[in-house]
């Protein structure tokens, strides 16, 4: 587990009030109590020529780099969401039958059928009334099992 903690807005203000002193690096590491690398990169990463060190752009900077770090769904392609959405939709496709036809078909775009299940279950295909709806009421009743569970043969009757 890493105990490194990145740098925050108010440190990043600080920052530029310590360089427009006349600090030195070493200065504004121990000012902040940060390592003189952390103070290097920051400067060096966030730095242009025509404009200095700005705070506010290098929190935007940092915003922007963070988010594109994670993992994406592979849904949020809209291409691929589209296609699945046509065929789970108009054609009436299981998830099983459309993983297999894309992988068959050699389809630029790969998913899984579990990919698919996982969606539908999260209300990625529902229309904005069925999230506001409350119960079974979105995509998953376009499932043949409607979002229940399957019962075995051997289950002995509840009822009676």
């Amino acid at each position: 587990m890493s105990h490194y903690k990145h740098l925050t807005l108010i440190e990043r203000e600080k920052l530029l009030f310590f360089v427009g002193q006349g600090f030195g690096v070493s200065e504004i590491a121990k000012c902040l109590g940060r390592s003189r690398s952390t103070i290097y990169r920051e400067l060096k990463r966030n730095s242009s020529r025509k404009t200095g060190y700005i705070p506010i752009n290098a929190q935007k900077r940092y915003e922007k780099r963070r988010k594109q770090s994670k993992k994406h769904k592979r849904l949020e392609d809209k291409g691929l969401h589209e296609l699945v959405k046509d065929c789970f939709l108009k054609h009436h496709w299981s998830p099983e039958q459309i993983a297999g036809r894309l992988k068959k078909e050699g389809c630029p775009y790969h998913i899984s059928c579990t990919t698919i299940y996982r969606a539908i279950y999260a209300g990625m295909f529902d229309t904005p009334e069925q999230r506001r709806s409350t119960g079974n009421r979105g995509m998953k009743r376009k499932l043949r099992h409607k979002g229940k569970p399957r019962k075995s043969r051997n289950a002995d009757s509840m009822r009676g």
